[in-house]
This record gives C-alpha cells, sequence and structure tokens, in this order.
C-alpha cells in the first residue's frame, strides 16, 4: 500500500463521516430538532474538511486547526470559495452556541438552506 493509498483510504472514512451525519441532520430537521441538528451539520462539514486535509496528507486533532487549516489551504489558495470558508466558520460559531448557550434557538430555513 502507498502513502497516497493510506491517505485516500483515510479520506474516505472521513467522508463516510459527513455523509452519515448529513442523513442524520435531514431526520433532525424534518423533526425540528434545530439545535441538534446545527450541532450535526458542523460534524458533517467539519469530517469533509478533515477528509480534504487528510487526502492532503494533513491531519489535526483539534477543531481550531481544521478551521486555520481550512482557511489558510484552501480558501486563501484559491482552491474553495471565500463563501465556503465563512459557512464553516459560521457553522462552527453555531455548534459553539448549540453547545454552551442555554435556550439557544436557530432558524429553520436558515438551517434549510445551509444543509
Amino acid at each position: 500500500m502507498t502513502d497516497q493509498d493510506y491517505k485516500n483510504i483515510i479520506a474516505c472514512d472521513w467522508m463516510e463521516k459527513s455523509e452519515s451525519a448529513l442523513k442524520s441532520d435531514e431526520i433532525l430537521l424534518r423533526e425540528n430538532m434545530l439545535v441538534a441538528c446545527v450541532k450535526k451539520l458542523y460534524y458533517a462539514a467539519f469530517s469533509a474538511v478533515s477528509a480534504a486535509l487528510a487526502n492532503a496528507g494533513r491531519k489535526y486533532g483539534r477543531h481550531t486547526a481544521v478551521r486555520a487549516a481550512l482557511d489558510r489551504d484552501f480558501v486563501k489558495s484559491g482552491f474553495i470559495p471565500d463563501d465556503y470558508g465563512k459557512i464553516y466558520d459560521r457553522l462552527f460559531d453555531d455548534r459553539q452556541e448549540g453547545d454552551y448557550t442555554p435556550r439557544t434557538t436557530f432558524d429553520k430555513k436558515e438551517i434549510e438552506r445551509l444543509l
């Protein structure tokens, strides 16, 4: 197995996590579990970014490191549009709010748009 084969396997594992999170998001949204939906939506994005980083041979253990790598390696290089970086940042902040702020609410239409 080559080094790139190993990177591809890890990237596929991360993408499976991302796809699973998106499937659960659809259920959470349908059931109006908006805070849980936003949190899971962030994890879908986190897993997808982790897949891209793994494919490039990078691995980070902290959410803030993944966020910084997305900006540095993909947004600033022009590989992905700046808007996608902003969406990731928003999901990161919303997930934090959902985790640590009581009585958090989110707009269902906005979640549908993000999903």
